[in-house]
């Protein structure tokens, strides 16, 4: 990352280190976020491009002190000096508790607290008991910090819980690890949304990431894509989607929905011809259209979207050797040989390949009607692995 980034392993523990961290941090949202993300935002914060307020003064946080009857965690104690409450310091915490609110959970929000406690034998219902709650208002989510696990230099783990997923969130060793997990939540989703905090790099990225991909390094390719998500490639986010449709082909479709078809710069980028020709036939092929209409309209026509299953998806081009494998494959399966089908499929792979830079594996046998039978998981994760597009001799 460019400029400051201080993070928990390096502190993020004095005044001065959290002020220059978000100060950074404020920039980040105020640059990238929409304006109803920022709707707790005043017009003042705007200006000065920080998300905090003035800094909790040494007799206040005295005075919480001795009404909780323990010394606040050296993290979290330098951040309120710093400022008094904050606002949107994750994508789903809008608010954060100033010196006079916060409080022990039990007391600070008695429904959640008795929430919390419904299980006995739960990990979060022991954590009630001696949680102090320092969110304000989110999306149905709330910090904790937890007294009753400290470490040598003071600090107390912290954890999300939200209504919306099962269990606490992960363990935190700090409050300026948990905000640190939170900053780097902020910068993946607002990229894969096509707002990147930190845009450079993603076109090399992608092309790492396809080279890794032709030479069956599926591991390397996915995290090239992924990090070229995050910078707001959407061909890195469709890339890491068509890997996927290799490697876990029985759940491809939650990734098509939630990474291609809900973000339009992913189909801008990629183009709607290679988007119906590829993931729309993966889609359907594995769910029903009916709950996410929505997100079909513009790429599905009037007529598709009545009757998806007459949708003919676009083909794109392949190698002639290769295109030559597909239809003698194809003959080998009217003829009741599928095994030999397969393996003249499996025999021409190496050979697949394509100009397109938004291409890294022949999707045709995931998506055609004939084909995609013979292709098993393990078929799948063959056709992903093996080395593809070598030299013509």
């Amino acid at each position: 990352m460019d400029g400051f980034r201080m993070t928990a392993a390096q502190g993020a523990r004095s005044v001065e280190q959290w002020r220059r961290y978000l100060t950074e941090y404020s920039a980040e949202v105020l640059r990238t976020a929409s304006d109803d993300e920022l709707a707790e935002v005043s017009a003042v914060q705007r200006a000065a491009g920080w998300l905090g307020f003035d800094g909790a003064s040494p007799e206040s946080v005295r005075l919480l002190e001795g009404r909780l009857g323990a010394a606040l965690p050296p993290s979290y104690r330098s951040f309120l000096v710093m400022s008094n409450g904050w606002v949107n310091i994750s994508p789903f915490m809008w608010t954060m508790r100033t010196t006079r609110d916060i409080n022990w959970l039990r007391d600070a929000d008695p429904d959640l607290y008795a929430s919390l406690r419904e299980e006995p034998t739960l990990p979060e219902s022991s954590l009630a008991d001696r949680a102090l709650l320092i969110s304000g208002n989110g999306d149905a989510q709330y910090w904790l910090l937890d007294p009753g696990d400290v470490s040598v230099d003071g600090e107390w783990a912290a954890y999300t819980w939200a209504s919306w997923y099962p269990g606490l969130g992960d363990r935190h060793e700090s409050f300026a690890a948990l905000v640190d997990a939170e900053r780097a939540s902020f910068e993946e989703l607002s990229g894969r949304d096509g707002r990147p905090v930190q845009p450079e790099g993603a076109g090399a990225l992608v092309d790492e990431g396809r080279e890794f991909a032709l030479r069956g390094d599926v591991s390397a390719a996915a995290d090239a894509f992924a990090r070229a998500a995050v910078k707001g490639s959407g061909a890195g986010a469709y890339l890491g989607v068509i890997l996927k449709g290799f490697l876990e082909p029985a759940f491809v479709h939650h990734e098509i929905r939630n990474r291609v078809l809900a973000h339009p710069h992913v189909i801008e980028e990629i183009g709607l011809h290679q988007v119906r020709a590829e993931v729309v036939p993966m889609f359907l092929h594995r769910a029903a259209i009916g709950p996410y209409r929505a997100l079909f309209t513009g790429i599905l026509t009037e007529e598709e979207l009545e009757a998806p299953e007459r949708f003919l998806p676009p083909r794109l081009p392949e190698p002639p050797e290769f295109q030559a494998a597909l239809e003698h494959a194809r003959q080998l399966l009217r003829d009741s040989a599928p095994e030999q089908a397969w393996a003249t499929l499996e025999l021409a792979l190496p050979d697949w390949c394509s100009g397109s830079p938004h291409r890294i594996a022949p999707v045709i046998l995931l998506t055609d009607p004939e084909l995609r039978h013979l292709v098993t998981p393990d078929r799948a994760r063959t056709i992903a692995t093996t080395p593809r597009g070598r030299p013509v001799p």
